[in-house]
């Protein structure tokens, strides 16, 4: 079953600079992993420290694997201190 996937990241304050730089590098990575059907970046209109990230996978493995690979791990040391908070919503589409 498809899986959707809604991460919405804040950046610390004076730090969305370095995160939006993180996630437009794991974007590239990400889009080019088998089970991935959709990877897109999105920064809120009013608040520059809030990126959302609206993910489509294969599956709930293809998911699992992402987390698992290289790029996604180096995201989490190198940016990992410049969030203040992430929110996953995993989703799965009724209609």
């Amino acid at each position: 079953m498809t899986l959707t996937l809604v991460a919405t990241l804040t950046a610390r304050s004076g730090q969305a600079d370095i995160v939006e730089a993180g996630l437009r590098q794991l974007v590239s990575a990400s889009r080019a992993e088998a089970g991935c059907l959709q990877y897109d970046l999105h920064r809120h209109q009013d608040d520059t420290d809030v990126f959302v990230m609206i993910e489509q996978w294969q599956d709930s493995a293809a998911l699992t694997f992402h987390q698992n690979t290289d790029h996604y791990r180096h995201f989490k040391a190198s940016c990992g201190e410049a969030l203040q908070d992430v929110v996953l919503q995993p989703l799965n589409r009724i209609a």
